[in-house]
């Protein structure tokens, strides 16, 4: 393990992306709370018929578990007509945070997921092939804080594709409707939920894939 660096973890319908100085203990926690919310928010509703309110009780639940939306910021909801492949796509939106290292992030954390051929089937099934997914941006702050923002995203084409993340869209009309908030860990108020935590945690069946990337 020593010769790899941890790029990015692939649960659910989420996938995670650090730059390369995240705490692998970090790793973990932020797992384990996206894995939380997110079988809280498919006990509620359909991630897929329901995503509004899906969307709700996931936020509602990372807010409990400690952490606080950034600054007072609300997912804005945008849409963008979709020219080349959603990684492209993806790369861009992070390429437009505020850490400008988040961009080369994404990249090396999609260069590591394209040849994991368990973990793009995975995706591809709990996503239903691009329908209702999470792309989730991870890093420090200037203070240290741990960040994160939380990119909801559906594709709507007139067809489905396996890989849908690296698909070459050549159809016209495809869309991605994207909602987005920024969220900071406030580690006083997760330590006090650390035993609630990893009594969920156990009791969650998911698949979690960790994305590495071979050291030269």
């Amino acid at each position: 393990m020593d010769n790899k660096k941890n790029l990015g973890i692939l649960t659910g319908p989420n996938l995670i992306s650090c730059i390369g100085t995240l705490h692998p203990q970090d790793h973990d926690d932020l797992t384990h709370c996206t894995q939380i919310a997110t079988r809280s928010a498919d006990m509620v509703s359909s991630r897929f018929d329901a995503s509004t309110r899906w969307l709700h009780e996931y936020m509602t639940t990372m807010d409990f578990l400690g952490w606080s939306v950034f600054k007072d910021s609300i997912f804005s909801r945008t849409t963008h007509i979709l020219s080349k492949s959603v990684a492209d796509f993806l790369v861009l939106s992070a390429q437009t945070m505020s850490n400008a290292q988040q961009g080369n992030a994404m990249i090396d954390t999609l260069d590591a997921l394209k040849p994991d051929q368990p973990a793009l089937l995975s995706l591809d099934k709990e996503s239903l092939e691009g329908k209702r997914f999470q792309v989730i941006p991870a890093s420090y702050d200037a203070k240290g804080f741990l960040e994160i923002a939380v990119f909801n995203l559906e594709v709507v084409a007139y067809t489905k594709k396996n890989s849908f993340l690296f698909h070459e869209w050549e159809e016209a009309g495809i869309k991605v409707i994207q909602h987005r908030a920024i969220l900071k860990l406030d580690r006083y108020k997760f330590e006090t939920k650390s035993a609630l935590i990893e009594k969920k945690r156990s009791e969650i069946i998911m698949k979690r894939f960790d994305l590495y990337k071979q050291q030269k």
